[in-house]
């Protein structure tokens, strides 16, 4: 519809915005424009794909995968908190560089570490055998979806999220089930897709999110919340994602 807009009548991609209700909904037109090359903005909000809780779990996903993802699994290691603090991470650490082993093999070996508290020795056993069970579960041929279900619920990152007070939870757990929903997508597109197929594709998804600034003489298609154009102005049209049809403003 934009590019007919464009092609009849002449209008700019920075004429035109997609409203929806909540921020969760920006993914499905996220990556339309990612695909078709249309240069857009989110105003009010992150992109998708670097959403905070959405990077987290995309990281249990890519240590699944590959157990030796370090930057994934340090990003996870005591995300939600579990009592693996800076110190406990640091022993693993020289525990590594000890041995001239990798981050990954250290954790498992955590026992070797000198200095580090049986508490976290604890966490970090539990930790790992989460990590386990849910390879397990993708080695059996679980889909991606399923894999990010029973990583979130076991890790206790979506427990946490729901018990919490913070309004913002609500739209990080909106935000999850979008991803979900991503991966759903996938097992129905390519049934005999893997996880590692899975990443591969979110990961083309997200790297090709990178689009023109504003100074583009076209300009970017506004993507937001109708709560967050409340007292705004936009020029020529809209698209409300609700209903069919493009009205003018």
């Amino acid at each position: 519809e934009i590019d007919r807009l464009g092609d009849e009548h002449g209008v700019r991609p920075g004429d035109v915005a997609v409203f929806y209700r909540t921020n969760a909904q920006s993914r499905v037109f996220e990556e339309v424009f990612i695909r078709v090359g249309m240069p857009y903005k989110v105003v009010g909000g992150v992109r998708f794909y670097e959403r905070k809780e959405v990077r987290d779990a995309l990281a249990y996903l890519r240590v699944v995968a590959n157990p030796e993802d370090v930057v994934s699994l340090r990003r996870i290691l005591n995300t939600p908190r579990r009592g693996i603090g800076e110190r406990a991470e640091a022993c693993v650490e020289a525990l590594a560089q000890r041995d001239r082993i990798t981050f990954g093999q250290a954790l498992r070996r955590a026992h070797d570490a000198v200095g580090i508290a049986a508490r976290s020795l604890t966490a970090i056993e539990s930790f790992n055998q989460l990590m386990d069970d849910v390879r397990t579960l993708a080695e059996s041929g679980a889909g991606p979806s399923t894999v990010l279900q029973a990583v979130m619920e076991q890790s206790g990152y979506v427990d946490e999220l729901r018990a919490s007070t913070d309004p913002q939870d609500e739209t990080r757990l909106e935000n999850l089930a979008e991803l979900e929903a991503v991966a759903t997508e996938f097992e129905e597109a390519s049934p005999e897709g893997t996880l590692t197929d899975f990443l591969e594709q979110v990961s083309l998804v997200a790297d090709a999110d990178q689009v023109p600034t504003d100074d583009d003489s076209a300009g970017v298609v506004t993507l937001m919340t109708l709560h967050a154009a409340k007292g705004l102005e936009f020029p020529v049209v809209f698209l409300t994602g609700m209903e069919d049809g493009v009205f003018p403003h």
